[in-house]
């Protein structure tokens, strides 16, 4: 188990409301949120935004996902990580621009997995300082790529969870937690291991159904403050950011495998900042976890705090 890492046998507690009838459990919701003041159009996002999370599909320790195999021969750090990972996920060799997950040249390499001609090397600030790190968790180990400055990070992001599309990336947010991601060196490797088959009893239709065959699921995260709050205290120093983070994303992965679906909630995001400084610290600071919410001046909301990420569209 790696150093830092807190014990998750905690946090597979039911996180649904089990034994009522759906309608009953609605009326419930929805009077919780009018109680606090949420007029008709409010609760009606809200209900949208808080959905429970589903009964739990299987308790950990869990095994490894098949695309784990894939990581474990790539090199740990530099360009040559950079070069592989580049052969996997084409995206890799675009440059973020406005309408580029439109273009002929994105369908032909990331959509479809073809060949791009006149491939360029990734265009990342400094491929040197990318490392890849295979966290141990409770739901199996976990991919994490850490780029060495917030630029390659923030492109990383763009590229890899936005197709390519240059969205802002809020200082808050630090990592993310990708999935359903085509790996086509996988794909490839799979097709020929099928052609080779005279006996295989599945068409490839039916393997394409199989989707954790080909497709990963991994964390990209950066370094630096957590939730882009400067912490001048000597205790926590950017490696404890970096337990944070890392152990943050591991209580989303555990969500995900364990209950199937993750729920983007801001619930699911106050445990994983708890998971994430009992890991750091040992301890749940309290005052540290609303300030990287920006709630340490409640009522006043700073508007740089990670809340805001989860105010849904329109932010209510």
């Amino acid at each position: 188990m790696a150093p830092g890492f807190y014990p998750l046998r905690q946090l597979v507690r039911p996180w649904y409301i089990s034994g009522v009838e759906p309608e009953t459990r609605e009326r419930w919701r929805e009077a919780f949120w009018q109680s606090l003041g949420a007029g008709d159009d409010a609760v009606r996002q809200l209900l949208a935004l808080c959905t429970p999370l589903p009964p739990p599909c299987a308790p950990p320790p869990l095994a490894d996902e098949p695309h784990v195999a894939f990581y474990r021969e790539l090199p740990t750090q530099g360009s040559a990580l950079v070069a592989r990972l580049a052969e996997a996920f084409p995206q890799l060799s675009f440059s973020p621009a406005e309408g580029l997950s439109q273009t002929p040249e994105w369908v032909q390499a990331v959509r479809r997995g073809e060949p791009r001609e006149g491939r360029k090397n990734p265009s990342l600030q400094a491929p040197e300082a990318l490392t890849l790190q295979l966290l141990p968790t409770p739901a199996g180990t976990l991919p994490v790529l850490i780029a060495g400055f917030r630029e390659d990070f923030v492109r990383l992001v763009q590229l890899l969870a936005h197709r390519g599309e240059p969205v802002p990336i809020p200082d808050s947010m630090g990592a993310c937690l990708l999935q359903g991601l085509n790996n086509w060196q996988r794909y490839r490797a799979l097709r020929q291991q099928w052609e080779e088959d005279p006996k295989a009893s599945q068409s490839w239709e039916q393997m394409l159904q199989r989707k954790e065959l080909y497709q990963d699921r991994l964390v990209l995260a950066s370094r630096g403050p957590y939730s882009g709050v400067q912490v001048t205290e000597s205790s926590h120093k950017e490696d404890k950011a970096l337990v944070i983070r890392l152990n943050h994303e591991a209580a989303h992965y555990l969500t995900l495998r364990v209950f199937g679906k993750l729920g983007h909630t801001v619930l699911e995001e106050l445990v994983a900042d708890w998971y994430g400084l009992q890991a750091a610290y040992g301890n749940y600071d309290a005052e540290l976890a609303l300030r990287f919410l920006g709630l340490e001046a409640f009522p006043v909301i700073r508007l740089s705090g990670r809340l805001n990420n989860y105010r849904g569209m329109p932010p209510l």
